[in-house]
């Protein structure tokens, strides 16, 4: 769902797009344990040859923009470059405080409540931009799979990528939107890798699927620039 407005401006502009839901996501299978960040990169490169794709550019938001780094790491041959869409880069102790916090699951409710009660947890920490129409889509989104776990946004706060990041030798487009949480991060990442691009976006979060003009424009002309 987070691809949809963005995938055909990118198809449009002479790329291949592939956007896997990731496992226990969307319409994906649930997985039988709780993964990794290294497990859910396994899980793309498993995806990528069974599609036939040798190399590829490797890109991903927030959790996925953790994925990716972890697969410019385990398969650095079949990465063109990385395109990390404000992706977090916390210190263990930050880490240490999000593993801490309760998961909340919003299990169904007779008369549909938890429909309501999802809305407005969404809407409280959500990106302001995010339209009504895309929470709606989030919304039907979780409600897909398992809703009790959320194994992603655990696997993202156990992956050290500090101790990563130094094992990356892709080069990589930083999108670091000024009103993401974790849009600053982008500045931790270029003391370790100054190499990199940044390309700063107006908005929040929800650029991806809000202005995914925006978006597209920045990978597009950073793709180009490497001859992409």
């Amino acid at each position: 769902m987070q691809f949809h407005k963005l995938a055909p401006l990118l198809a449009a502009a002479g790329w291949q797009v592939i956007a896997p839901d990731t496992p226990g996501y969307g319409l994906s299978d649930a997985p039988p344990f709780a993964p990794t960040i290294e497990d859910y990169a396994a899980n793309l490169e498993v995806t990528l040859k069974a599609m036939g794709i040798e190399t590829a550019v490797v890109g991903g938001h927030h959790t996925g923009a953790l994925i990716a780094a972890a697969y410019a790491v385990l398969a650095p041959s079949r990465v063109h470059a990385l395109v990390l869409d404000n992706p977090p880069l916390y210190s263990a102790e930050e880490r240490a405080q999000r593993q801490q916090a309760p998961h909340r699951a919003f299990g169904p409710q007779e008369g549909g409540g938890h429909f309501a009660d999802r809305w407005a947890f969404m809407r409280g920490f959500a990106d302001p931009g995010l339209s009504v129409e895309s929470l709606h889509l989030a919304n039907l989104a979780y409600y897909l799979n398992d809703i009790t776990q959320d194994h992603g946004h655990s696997a993202a706060y156990r992956f050290d990528l500090q101790a990563v990041l130094p094992l990356i030798a892709s080069p990589a487009l930083l999108l670091a939107s000024r009103l993401d949480p974790v849009g600053h991060h982008a500045e931790r990442f270029m003391k370790i890798h100054p190499e990199w691009q940044i390309a700063p976006l107006d908005g929040g979060s929800a650029n991806i699927i809000e202005q995914p003009g925006i978006w597209s424009g920045a990978c597009a002309a950073y793709l180009k620039g490497r001859g992409l």
